[in-house]
């Protein structure tokens, strides 16, 4: 009997351990800011350096936000790797209906396949594998879904920095369109490798403090190209991209013109979706 008893303690551990492993979703790994997928609805690729959506299940996982720059490569109990390089962790959110953790694909990751692996309390998931491209833009929105409000910031007449927005729109920030003709910056990732590099997680904070891409970025509002003053790191962000601009004297207005971004060498375009208010 205590030969049965203990037989029957040893399978239910192992059925325990096997439950709370972690694992990461078939094409669960999506651009952070685009959110975008493809016909199968699986995620897109995704580029070296972005900042990107894990989803799964992780039991154990504890929620958790990175509370300083450098990123850690452990998070709320959990770690990510990508072909075997540590991932920096942004923030982990394992409950509710879409539990997921935001990284940053290390710019070490060359593009073709990679994959991915979360493991926690020492038992690590099935490695699922993730398309990857040199450049896959995505433009962060309010709200956080790839579709809406982009953040494009400018300072207005008024001396008040302001998202492009409609003016009675209630997203927790000062908005007004954008006049035409005038400076403003938006966030996105996904652009690719800068220059001169930058480490994993560290956001551009240490000397070199201006860091861009090898080659400028196309954007385009309401389809007219504009003029694109700096594209690189945003300091103090890992994995995520800012892009200076000057919106077109002939761009159209409204409350909804979109806004896009296009590879230097016109391959790849983010997907459609981010808008700004324009007068």
């Amino acid at each position: 009997m205590k030969r049965y008893a203990l037989f029957g303690s040893v399978l239910f551990l192992a059925a325990v351990l096997h439950a709370q492993a972690p694992s990461v979703a078939d094409g669960g790994v999506l651009n952070a800011g685009s959110f975008a997928k493809d016909a199968s609805g699986h995620g897109s690729p995704v580029a070296p350096g972005s900042l990107v959506a894990i989803f799964g299940s992780f039991p154990g996982a504890t929620l958790a936000d990175f509370d300083s720059v450098p990123f850690s490569t452990s998070l709320g109990g959990l770690s990510v790797t990508f072909n075997g390089i540590p991932a920096p962790l942004r923030n982990v959110v394992p409950t509710g209906a879409f539990p997921f953790i935001n990284a940053q694909l290390p710019f070490g990751v060359l593009p073709g396949t990679a994959n991915v692996v979360v493991k926690m309390n020492n038992v690590s998931s099935d490695p699922k594998p993730i398309p990857v491209a040199a450049a896959a833009p995505g433009l962060f929105t309010i709200p956080a879904t790839g579709q809406g409000n982009a953040v494009l910031v400018y300072v207005d007449t008024d001396g008040v920095a302001k998202i492009a927005a409609p003016a009675n729109a209630n997203i927790g920030y000062p908005t007004a369109p954008i006049p035409r003709g005038q400076a403003g910056f938006f966030y996105a990732t996904g652009l690719g490798v800068m220059t001169p590099p930058i480490d994993d997680g560290k956001g551009g904070l240490e000397p070199p403090l201006t860091t861009h891409f090898a080659t400028t970025p196309t954007v385009l509002i309401g389809g007219i190209t504009a003029q694109v003053q700096f594209a690189g790191q945003a300091p103090g962000y890992p994995g995520v991209n800012q892009v200076n601009i000057i919106v077109p004297n002939g761009a159209p207005t409204g409350n909804a013109v979109s806004l896009q971004v296009r590879t230097a060498d016109g391959t790849v375009t983010s997907t459609a979706g981010a808008t700004v208010a324009i007068r």
